[in-house]
Order: C-alpha cells, then sequence, then structure tokens
C-alpha cells in the first residue's frame, strides 16, 4: 500500500508490516493500522506512523535504553488482546513529546506501546494507577555545570 505522509512524504509499506491496534491508541481510537519507520537506522527514535492518516504519527523509544529498570506486568487481558504471544514475539516502546527543545523530551512510561511481532498485533497498555511511573518522564537527566562531562 502506498501513503503518503507529512514527515516522510510517500512510503510503500507491505501489509506485513502493519500493525493492528483493535482499539486504536487512546485519543486515536479509529486509526488502528500503524507501521514503523525509522528514519536513521542507529538512532534511538522511531515513528508510529498511521497507515490511515499520513499526518498522524507516534515518536517512540526502546524505553529499555533510557531507563534499563523499567518493568510492568500485563495483565491477562491485555496479553489475550494481543494474541497470547510468546515471550519472544512480544518488544516495547514508549511514546516520547518534544516540547521545544530535545533535552526537554519526556516519555510516557505510564502507557507503553506492547507489540506482537509475531502476529503483528499491537496495544497502547495503560498500567494501573498505583504505577511509580510518570506520563511525562524526562528522557535526558537535568545536568548543571559541566560535572560529568568526559
Amino acid at each position: 500500500m502506498k501513503i503518503v505522509t507529512t514527515r516522510f512524504g510517500e512510503l510503500t509499506v507491505r501489509e506485513d508490516e502493519v500493525f493492528l491496534f483493535s482499539k486504536g491508541i487512546p485519543g486515536f481510537e479509529e486509526r488502528r493500522q500503524y507501521f514503523f519507520v525509522r528514519p536513521e537506522e542507529h538512532a534511538p527514535f522511531e515513528y508510529l506512523q498511521s497507515a490511515e492518516e499520513g499526518e498522524l504519527a507516534f515518536i517512540l523509544v526502546d524505553p529499555f535504553l533510557f531507563f534499563p529498570n523499567y518493568s510492568f506486568e500485563l495483565s491477562d487481558q491485555a496479553l489475550a488482546d494481543l494474541g497470547d504471544p510468546s515471550q519472544d514475539s512480544l518488544f516495547i516502546r514508549v511514546i516520547v513529546s518534544i516540547r521545544g527543545e530535545l533535552k526537554e523530551a519526556t516519555a510516557n512510561l505510564v502507557a507503553p506501546v506492547v507489540l506482537n511481532s509475531q502476529d503483528r498485533l499491537g496495544q497502547q497498555v495503560v498500567l494501573s494507577s498505583s504505577s511509580e511511573y510518570e506520563v511525562r518522564h524526562r528522557l535526558f537527566p537535568l545536568t548543571t555545570g559541566s560535572a560529568g562531562r568526559g
């Protein structure tokens, strides 16, 4: 399929590259098909681009690159919604917001995007209200002076 995107121009996407989000993403429930765009192979940022709306894309990162101790448990319902995937076929991303400069970017650790790579299913899972994580958790720690630079 071909899609004209705001950020990347016209892209050709194979059906087997598209993930189905059966419930959509909160706030965008009507859009259910997404694919990944990785503009720079070694950069930590990637995009989750809607296959149905060229203007809709989310910036994502692998949370474990920035928060090695990040952990949570998926409910039985969330796992069922993802097709009861094997551990090997699951991968996690979090949505990043960049308001202003990149050094002020935040990650939504309360609602990770969980993907089943085998069955091409995805879901943004909202963790319980008792979660220790924040919706706007800084990606890059605040630095003071030049301490710690090498």
